[in-house]
């Protein structure tokens, strides 16, 4: 029986019939920033069964690159008669196009959420970029739509898809490292809690986010400085109220909407409470979700949140925000703490032993658990810790950052031997193998399986993002409802869970 649309609300719209019986995924991406530009769009072009309809952008220079690019693969790859591929100034027109099964979402965090629900209303399948949303509201609003709508729906969460994360999260899984008792997540610049030079725009990011201010000085590109004449003046390429949609208003400001085709990464809206979480939603919803991985918490959360004892920095554009310390409490006591970025994004520890990984790199340990400390800190970075025995690690110059520049089979031998060692392949938890997460989600797109970063998943590692941030934002500590994903027991504020208001009549409706 059909759904009756409730009173005051609006009928959901009509649901496509392209991407559920279909054996090709025709896809637009929205948002063709430098993510996009150099990861997504390469990714998932050359993925069999794709077809790459559009490019959107409510930058007009931005979508002709992206659409050129499509066409000109297309062309040189022989496949002239896919070289239709449009440039469109309006997700809404995206969205509406019955003949686009599928849309991938790279676009500032602030719109994350209200374009994917969207997207699922109309029928299509969605990849977006993590953090999967801006706030804990948007949040449930993302799992109570992909439930609803049945869409397949996949979280950038790229790191599920590297070997060496889910071999770290199979031993940690699997118990043999004993009981997890405490975790280190590890992102930010160690130099910015006391470092007050406003102009030293990378050294002074720490953890969370930045009190609004609509200028920078700072051009990332041309590493130089500019003034601020130059930065806000007026850019007829964009659509300054659509890049800002449900945001406050604030003037035109390069640093978030770089002109013409930016190659680098716009740090600066990231950091801004308007539209991102500071470097908790951006490295920390990588190493926040490996840990979330690791311990099984995909449907749950933590119970508690512990302000940082950290200093408040002195640092002016911080708000005399603390920018590490703050911590997790999970219900059986495991401690999970946020720390600068180190060798290691993600660290756990076992009563039996000790697992650490990042892109690239891993070490494992085994014997007496050790509660962490400043010197076990240092002397993992090195992989020079002895209090246990070492069972293999790899953190040398494999590729670092980037798979592309893989440099030789160090991490793969490492993998291997650890592989070996627990007999991995036997063991009783067997973790979602993934190859590449934008493969992975074309291939559900058509097998209308679940990717390996559904959106509950996603959801939840954004959860731990923004709990993260408004525990420095509001130097608060709270308990937290895990099953209700809301304060516990008289804590918090209500109101730090969703943005005051969605300007313009941006809001969610399902």
């Amino acid at each position: 029986m059909a759904e009756k649309a409730k009173k005051g609300t609006r009928k959901p719209a009509e649901k496509s019939s392209v991407g559920t019986a279909e054996k090709t995924v025709s896809i637009a991406f929205i948002g063709y920033g430098i993510q996009g530009r150099t990861v997504l769009v390469p990714n998932i072009i050359k993925q069999k069964n794709v077809v790459v309809k559009a490019v959107c952008d409510c930058d007009k220079v931005r979508r002709e690159a992206g659409a050129k690019f499509v066409n000109d693969y297309y062309k040189k790859n022989k496949k002239a008669s896919l070289a239709k591929c449009k440039a469109v100034a309006d997700f809404r027109d995206i969205i509406k196009d019955k003949t686009i099964s599928a849309v991938c979402i790279a676009t500032p965090d602030h719109w994350h959420a209200y374009i994917s629900c969207a997207a699922m209303k109309a029928g299509k399948d969605v990849y977006c970029e993590k953090p999967l949303t801006f706030s804990v509201e948007e949040a449930l609003l993302v799992i109570k739509a992909q439930k609803k709508f049945k869409r397949v729906f996949q979280t950038g969460a790229m790191q599920r898809s590297w070997r060496e994360f889910r071999t770290a999260c199979m031993i940690v899984r699997n118990g043999f490292i004993g009981k997890i008792k405490y975790v280190d997540c590890n992102y930010g610049n160690a130099s910015a809690q006391n470092n007050t030079d406003i102009a030293n725009f990378p050294a002074n990011l720490g953890g969370p986010s930045h009190p609004h201010r609509f200028f920078c000085q700072w051009n990332g590109e041309e590493k130089k400085f500019q003034d601020i004449a130059t930065e806000s003046a007026p850019n007829k390429d964009v659509d300054w109220d659509m890049w800002l949609g449900p945001a406050p208003w604030s003037p035109y400001s390069d640093q978030c909407a770089p002109r013409k085709v930016a190659n680098f990464y716009p740090m600066f809206w990231r950091f801004d409470d308007n539209y991102g979480t500071g470097y908790n939603g951006d490295w920390g919803a990588h190493h926040l979700d490996i840990a979330q991985w690791g311990l099984d918490l995909d449907k749950s959360g933590p119970v508690k949140v512990i302000r940082s004892e950290e200093p408040y920095s002195a640092n002016p554009i911080h708000g005399g925000r603390r920018q590490f310390g703050m911590k997790f409490v999970l219900a059986d006591g495991c401690v999970i703490q946020h720390n600068p970025f180190s060798t290691w994004g993600t660290i756990f520890y076992g009563t039996k032993g000790i697992v650490a990984v990042n892109r690239g790199r891993i070490a494992v340990w085994v014997g007496k658990g050790v509660k962490p400390t400043p010197e076990i800190r240092k002397a993992l970075e090195d992989a020079s810790f002895s209090k246990m025995e070492k069972i293999a690690a790899s953190i040398g110059e494999d590729y670092g950052f980037d798979p592309s520049q893989k440099k030789d089979d160090r991490l793969a031998r490492c993998l291997d031997t650890l592989d070996s060692y627990f007999k991995l392949a036997e063991a009783d938890v067997q973790l979602y193998k993934s190859p590449l997460q934008e493969q992975n989600f074309i291939e559900c797109c058509i097998s209308r399986k679940p990717t390996i970063s559904p959106a509950e998943t996603g959801a939840r590692a954004a959860i731990l993002c923004q709990l993260c941030n408004m525990s420095y934002v509001y130097d608060a500590s709270f308990d937290w409802d895990p099953v209700k994903c809301t304060f516990a027991n008289n804590t918090g504020d209500p109101a730090w869970l969703k943005r005051p208001v969605n300007r313009n009549g941006w809001d969610i409706e399902l």
